[in-house]
């Protein structure tokens, strides 16, 4: 029988013996030395009846020795298999944690560590950061400290510093005090050492890319506790996220494009658990800035890989339908889309950086290719035109979205942070004339996708212009189409905008006379100046 043990635990996955290691207590292994000496007992009963030891009484219920022995086995695997499914990172095995995790992090076998984090991370956050009635009553055992310092050293021993007390019963009831709090809660000590564990793994950059693909949905249950520890925690799981396109992120953002309710809100189905942990409540989003994450990713990636500059300005073909949804670039538009539309809902009285879209447009326009006579003859001569045209469809949409959240008689104010507000609206309808300014304004883009561009801007403004309670932010629009930084920062951008103008449908420019006369006005006042 020991034979047989020794046999399959040899061939147990090192992952699974690390976590059992990490299962037993001193207890545990009381009452498994017990089993297996008892049962070595019965093997051995001759020998101890001959050297004195009382011989066993009649047997019950059928059993002998053999089945005795039988059961006391199957009942130590089943116990012992009953311990290793609870286990759960304590205080008293975190030193044994801490050494694991960096033996299997400095040998690079990330596999088997992920394996242990699935089971321990969330212990081990919760150790560093310890918020449990335990915890609080430890708090209140332990001694205040007005006035003087408490230095605990590594090996739990406490030295009081300069200004404290001398009487002697003060510092053995100081010290007694502390013992009983670290008896009851966790300890200070053990609280420092989980956060260092925590820290040390969760700012190894090749950790953190393995864990976005391997257990993204871990990563996500712990973000906003492990960005506590490792504030660039979330930015290295997204840049990951995006330079894998076989990451959850592609292929949830791929399957969310159906319509929810109102405007062009989308739906979040259950198995998108990554949009939906951030998007659900934009709140979340907006605490932990995913934002942030999502942006300087995509835009990291737009100026650093040569091999994406060479497909966006390759030839479009079918990157429109399917290859669009590979892009690291459509796929983080997509996600400020999905998200900022919650906000704009949600009625959040934050623009979670929807800003980002002007710095999106630049960066595409600066890797864009020379502008070649074909270009002229197609919609979007490229991938990066097509690109730059989400960009422009996506910021248009949260200006339009208002219609949809407001009402005839509706008082709008760009500054209103309260009630039903469309404060992103507001924002958006900023961020678009600045897109628009960066289009117009590059020699990298064709006329006709200027033109198209354009257009949806204006089409969107028409649209504003023709309800009257949405009045205040077509003239926010406005002024921004206008001036997109609320100065003429390019002296020839009225000579673009307006000559881009002068080509539109007839129709279009009769229907924005409004704002035909505010750039004729603007225009004028800097040939005066």
């Amino acid at each position: 029988m020991l034979g047989l043990i020794t046999a399959v635990w040899a061939v147990v996955p090192s992952t699974a013996r690390l976590s059992f290691r990490l299962s037993l207590n001193l207890f545990d292994w009381l009452a498994i030395w017990a089993a297996l000496l008892i049962i070595h007992g019965l093997f051995f009963e001759p020998v101890l009846t001959s050297l004195g030891f009382p011989a066993l009484g009649p047997w019950l219920w059928g059993f002998d020795k053999s089945a005795a022995q039988y059961l006391l086995f199957l009942l130590l695997a089943a116990f012992v298999y009953w311990r290793s499914r609870r286990t759960r990172l304590t205080r008293w095995n975190l030193g044994l944690f801490d050494d694991l995790t960096t033996s299997l992090l400095h040998a690079g076998k990330l596999d088997e560590l992920s394996e242990l984090l699935h089971l321990h991370l969330d212990s081990a956050l919760d150790l560093a950061a310890s918020k449990s009635v335990r915890g609080r009553l430890a708090d209140k055992i332990r001694p205040q400290r007005p006035g003087f310092q408490v230095i605990v050293r590594d090996d739990g021993s406490i030295t009081l510093g300069q200004g404290a007390p001398t009487n002697r019963l003060f510092r053995k009831l100081f010290g007694f005090r502390e013992w009983l709090a670290d008896l009851v809660g966790p300890s200070q000590q053990v609280q420092r050492r989980a956060a260092i564990v925590v820290k040390r793994l969760l700012s190894s950059r090749r950790l953190a890319s393995h864990l976005a693909i391997a257990r993204p949905y871990l990563c996500m249950e712990v973000m906003e506790r492990a960005t506590r520890f490792v504030e660039g925690f979330q930015d290295e799981f997204f840049h990951a996220l995006l330079a894998n396109e076989a990451s959850v992120f592609y292929s949830e953002l791929k399957n969310n494009d159906n319509f929810g309710e109102g405007g062009h809100r989308l739906a979040l189905p259950d198995e998108n658990r990554l949009l939906r942990f951030y998007c659900v409540d934009v709140n979340v989003a907006a605490r932990l800035g995913v934002y942030r994450s999502v942006g300087e990713a995509v835009l990291a990636r737009i100026d650093a890989d040569e091999v994406l500059e060479k497909k966006l300005n390759g030839r479009l073909l079918t990157f429109q339908e399917v290859g669009k949804h590979h892009d690291p670039v459509y796929t983080g538009i997509w996600f400020f889309r999905i998200m900022v539309l919650e906000g704009l809902h949600q009625r959040t009285a934050d623009h979670l950086w929807l800003h980002y879209m002007p710095h999106f447009a630049s960066r595409l326009v600066d890797r864009a290719r020379e502008v070649r006579p074909e270009d002229e003859n197609h919609e979007f001569p490229t991938p990066l035109g097509y690109l730059l045209y989400e960009v422009v469809d996506t910021t248009a949409v949260w200006v339009r979205d208002a219609e949809a959240l407001t009402e005839p008689g509706d008082i709008l104010r760009p500054d209103q942070l309260e009630g039903n507000h469309i404060y992103i609206a507001f924002e958006a309808a900023e961020a678009i004339g600045r897109v628009i300014q960066i289009i117009l304004m590059s020699p990298r883009v064709p006329c006709r996708l200027k033109h198209e561009l354009l257009s949806v801007a204006l089409t969107t403004l028409r649209d504003l212009e023709q309800r009257a309670h949405l009045a205040p932010l077509a003239r926010v629009m406005r002024a921004h189409l206008i001036e997109p930084y609320s100065f003429l920062k390019q002296s020839n951008y009225l000579y673009t905008l307006k000559q881009c103008f002068d080509e539109q449908d007839h129709v279009l420019r009769a229907q924005l006379r409004c704002f035909s006369e505010e750039l004729d006005a603007a225009q004028q006042l800097r040939s005066e100046n």
